[in-house]
């Protein structure tokens, strides 16, 4: 029975557990980080944690006898990627990346960076209220804007304290409306939005936006590690059949 090891780290990741649970012959682990205290967990071995860089992951590779990874880790999750990716050739292992589409502009455009830094750049001739939309890491590059008001929206309380004077931190969990969403950028007196591209389905607060006029700065995905790409379930589930 050949052994698949999953890196979650998404919706999609958990679904796409659960549909390749139903293969037959093929044994799943499931992985996730911990950083999400309530994750939402498919029904077979999961493991949570790191790893311990690239030779903690080469280490339980060889241990647990995998035969074959798919990466299926956040777009923004470039730390880990390459890990994976290193690891799984330092042991021969076959590896897939698994990447939601990312947004493409169309009825709602914005202004394009690659990082934290350059969206930090984008704002400092911008409105002075800031919907910080990229979660609670990597924040401090925003911390030189002082006179800038941000509002850091998260599904739980951050373990570490937000390193920006002037914010507001909201707690909510998702999905949200677009009526919702305008609504939160009306109360807030919000001038700019900053997201990241997640991709997958297009994020109401970005129609949200677009609809009221504010302007949005969209940090880009990084780019994956060298090796197969794919963007949809059946396409990894392809190429597990292909390889049991």
């Amino acid at each position: 029975m050949k052994r698949l090891l999953i890196l979650g780290g998404t919706g999609d990741a958990a679904t796409l557990t659960r549909e390749a649970n139903e293969l037959p012959d093929l044994k799943i682990i499931y992985s996730l980080a911990g950083r999400t205290r309530k994750p939402n967990l498919p029904d077979c071995e999961v493991r949570l944690g790191g790893f311990g860089g690239v030779e903690g992951l080469v280490t339980y590779l060889n241990e647990a006898e995998i035969d074959m990874v798919v990466d299926a880790t956040h777009p923004f999750a470039a730390t880990m990627a390459a890990h994976v990716a290193e690891a799984c050739t330092e042991t021969n292992i076959a590896r897939l990346k698994y990447c939601r589409p990312a947004w493409k502009q169309g009825d709602v455009s914005w202004t394009s960076v690659p990082d934290y830094a350059s969206a930090a750049e984008q704002l400092q001739d911008m409105g002075s209220r800031i919907f910080l939309s990229i979660g609670t890491k990597d924040l401090e590059v925003f911390a030189e804007l002082a006179d800038k008001w941000f509002l850091i929206r998260t599904v739980e309380e951050p373990s570490k304290p937000i390193p920006l004077d002037n914010h507001e931190l909201l707690l909510e969990r998702g999905p949200f409306d677009e009526g919702h969403e305008q609504t939160l950028l009306v109360m807030t007196q919000i001038d700019v939005l900053v997201s990241k591209n997640s991709g997958g389905k297009m994020a109401t607060k970005l129609s949200a936006a677009h609809s009221l006029g504010i302007p949005i700065i969209m940090i880009e995905q990084p780019p994956s590690p060298a090796g197969d790409v794919v963007d949809s379930v059946e396409d990894v589930l392809k190429w597990v059949r292909k390889l049991k």
